[in-house]
């Protein structure tokens, strides 16, 4: 099994579960999986897309991400958290591509790849055998029925699941509070806050780790819930809000918005620090 073809096949079809879409687009992504599917060359093809206006940044992340499978450092224990940050990360390209690509334009995209291979390799080659190849790949072309766009649609069901969820809509949910919150930890440093605004904070946190959880980003859920109940531990006086605690909530918020927003820095040590604030306070509960 190539794993780089398959991890970056699973991303792009978890990318595309975070956006609703119409049979067109649905038929769209079938179309491009089916493409990395059948490629012999996975390197050669992510060029092709590099070169290619429409698919050329969707070309770019890819690249990224084979360049993470092909390095041989992979941490196995961390894959799933890291596919599932590089899947959010596509989630922007795959919704451009899909907003200005047809299932046609898509096709002659692919077939223009497949006729450049063609001319280099004819070269030798007598008319009259060009002809029966290129008849050939024409006969090879899989017809779609009704009955293949319905299956289609079964396996991406929940591409096409009326659940009112759009990636904008998620995207400025989860980072619309962070800014307050950020200003807010300075003044809770100095004690400086009511009860009903922490109430609502911890609220407001709690309810976005809900629904990344929904989605299926658990890195940004653990960090919701993390400053979520950090900050209740403090309103409620088991922690003081010493400066490593503050340091540590910002933490949460900092990986928070370098995840959402893609931000090509390493964010190990802020993950850490809050991961490692998460396990305190979970030991905190249990003295308690």
């Amino acid at each position: 099994m190539d794993l780089a073809k398959q991890y970056i096949i699973q991303c792009i079809i978890s990318a595309a579960n975070s956006l609703r879409l119409s049979s067109e687009k649905i038929e769209t992504v079938a179309i491009l999986r089916e493409k990395f599917n059948k490629t012999e060359n996975l390197c050669e093809e992510i060029k092709n897309f590099k070169r290619v206006t429409e698919l050329s940044k969707l070309g770019i992340k890819l690249g990224e991400l084979e360049n993470y499978i092909e390095s041989g450092k992979l941490d196995f224990l961390k894959l799933s958290d890291k596919f599932k940050e590089h899947s959010y990360n596509l989630v922007r390209e795959i919704n451009y591509v899909l907003d200005v690509v047809t299932p046609q334009m898509m096709r002659n995209i692919f077939q223009s790849f497949e006729n450049e291979v063609i001319n280099v390799d004819l070269t030798k080659r007598d008319a009259v055998e060009e002809d029966k190849n290129e008849n050939k790949k024409q006969m090879a072309l899989p017809k779609r029925s009704r009955a293949d766009e319905l299956k289609e649609a079964i396996i991406f069901d929940e591409l096409n699941r009326e659940n009112g969820f759009s990636f904008e809509n998620y995207e400025e949910k989860v980072l619309r509070p962070v800014k307050d919150l950020d200003s807010f930890l300075n003044r809770v440093a100095k004690y400086d806050f009511t009860e009903s605004e922490i109430n609502n904070y911890v609220k407001t946190m709690n309810d976005n780790a809900e629904l990344s959880k929904k989605i299926g980003f658990e890195i940004l859920s653990n960090m919701h819930k993390i400053f979520s109940a950090g900050l209740d531990q403090v309103n409620q006086k088991k922690i003081a809000p010493s400066p490593n605690v503050i340091e540590s909530l910002r933490a949460c918020l900092i990986v928070i918005v370098a995840v959402i927003r893609g931000k090509e820095v390493d964010i190990t040590n802020y993950l850490t620090r809050a991961e490692n604030f998460g396990k305190s306070i979970l030991q905190t509960k249990k003295v308690v």
